[in-house]
């Protein structure tokens, strides 16, 4: 008797790709350093809390105060506030909170718009693809143009051929694929055209009698809201940010349009206590963080309207989850009596706040680092990396240490972390360094090679 052959069980199209083209260890800033997923200082929940009620609260409750007084210019305009997804929700619910306990009724008409920059570059890049193409090949120049082709089209049946696995990724290999005449080419056009058709429609949908949409989100740069201006410029595009910030690459045509509620600045380092958030600027971005999935993409529905590829988000996760101690902290400020102060009582707090604010992330002390600590950050564009704000050390070496320093999100943090009884020293001497003028620009490239100096001065000192 003949035995029945066993059928091996087919790979789908999305395991295929998931196993032909893994994402690179390259796309994280700590590639090559192997450096531990798990923080070097368990976070403490209840440190947490009260750093959030008592330093991040007056923050953003002067937040929403100027919020509403910065709406008053847009209030002839048909305009509306649109606080975009995600972290933008949260600053809603912060806001309409402070409308409730201050007796205030908003003075524009309050909306959610569900987008992100990769859904934005997406719809953006049929019409304009020299502009936008160079976008994304700066967030996945590390890696390979299948990668890349992965994440973007993300849900969409496209074989890749493996070959692209070995390519890298430059404007001119993404401009060979999308432009090519052959079968891969038509789909990846196809696809982005979809993209474009649907989000103009979400669009138009989200906007019908509305002439100037002002966003209101964490900020920094804007980057999204200049590619709405570029490419939607039908509508007179605002933007109302926490915090507005360069990241030292200069500001853009579009910053005359936006504008840091809370901290405006080109200057990282300037003098006022507020910016001293651009060191430290997650302790913003990770309270506002809600459990829901970025909008990735759109889609048309069958009677001609978009909307975002995975729907609305659920409301239900807006207030603070079981890991938001941060964010509690926030409400429970909101919900106390300084939530219903006056103007200048707020202000008050708020620049104490500030003052004690930019002491420790400048300067912090080892107790106080569970108690700022935040989760680690999710790489951006669909990538699944994550990367912890500050870094345990696998081995004491001094090389190490140095190098720690460098590739962390929160240095002045990380310092303590690596060098825990001469923090003050390091921290002092890496600070002064960057108020020098040209100076700042050769610290982290010396740190990350460890400079011989560095090493022998500090080797002596940690004897």
């Amino acid at each position: 008797m003949t035995a029945t052959p066993t059928m091996e069980p087919v790979e789908s199209l999305e395991a295929s790709l998931e196993r032909r083209f893994p994402p690179p260890e390259a796309y994280s800033h700590l590639a090559g350093d192997d450096w531990p997923a798990d923080g070097p200082i368990p976070a403490d929940t209840d440190a947490q809390r009260r750093f959030g009620q008592e330093l991040l609260g007056p923050i953003f409750l002067q937040f929403c105060q100027r919020l509403h007084m910065a709406g008053v210019a847009f209030a002839d305009r048909r305009a509306r506030l649109l606080f975009a997804a995600r972290g933008g929700l949260r600053l809603r619910l912060l806001y309409e909170l402070w409308c409730e306990r201050s007796g205030t009724q908003p003075v524009l008409p309050l909306g959610d718009i569900l987008i992100s920059r990769v859904a934005a570059a997406k719809g953006c890049l049929a019409a304009d693809f020299d502009h936008v193409a160079p976008m994304l090949v700066r967030e996945f120049g590390a890696g390979s143009l299948g990668y890349m082709l992965r994440c973007l089209l993300r849900g969409r049946a496209v074989d890749l051929p493996d070959v692209l696995a070995h390519c890298p990724v430059t404007v001119g290999s993404f401009a060979a694929i999308y432009r090519g005449e052959d079968a891969l080419g038509q789909a990846v056009r196809d696809y982005f055209a979809e993209q474009a058709q649907a989000m103009a429609a979400y669009l138009e949908g989200l906007l019908a009698g509305i002439d100037t949409p002002v966003l209101v989100d964490s900020g920094w740069t804007g980057g999204t809201q200049a590619l709405l201006m570029r490419d939607f410029p039908q509508w007179d595009w605002h933007g109302l940010y926490f915090g507005k910030w360069d990241y030292g690459r200069g500001p853009g045509p579009h910053f005359g349009h936006i504008f840091g509620v809370a901290v405006d600045s080109l200057e990282p380092y300037a003098n006022a206590p507020g910016q001293a958030l651009f060191a430290y600027h997650h302790l913003i971005e990770d309270p506002l963080e809600i459990d829901a999935a970025s909008v990735e993409s759109y889609r048309l529905l069958p009677d001609g309207r978009g909307m975002p590829e995975g729907g609305d988000i659920d409301p239900m996760v807006l207030p603070p989850g079981r890991d938001d101690a941060m964010f509690q902290g926030i409400v429970d400020h909101f919900h106390s009596p300084a939530g219903a102060g006056d103007f200048m009582a707020v202000e008050r707090r708020a620049h104490e706040a500030y003052r004690r604010l930019r002491r420790m992330i400048l300067w912090p002390r080892p107790a106080e680092l569970p108690g700022m600590q935040v989760r680690p950050r999710s790489a951006d564009f669909g990538r699944s990396l994550t990367v912890p704000v500050l870094l345990r050390l696998p081995d004491a070496s001094l090389k190490r240490r140095v190098k720690s320093v460098a590739a962390a999100l929160w240095k002045p943090g990380q310092m303590v972390v690596a060098f825990p009884r001469l923090h003050g020293l390091v921290n002092g001497s890496s600070y002064l360094l960057r108020r020098i003028p040209f100076a700042g620009r050769f610290v982290d490239p010396l740190l990350r090679r460890g400079s011989g100096l560095a090493r022998r001065v500090l080797r002596r000192l940690l004897r």
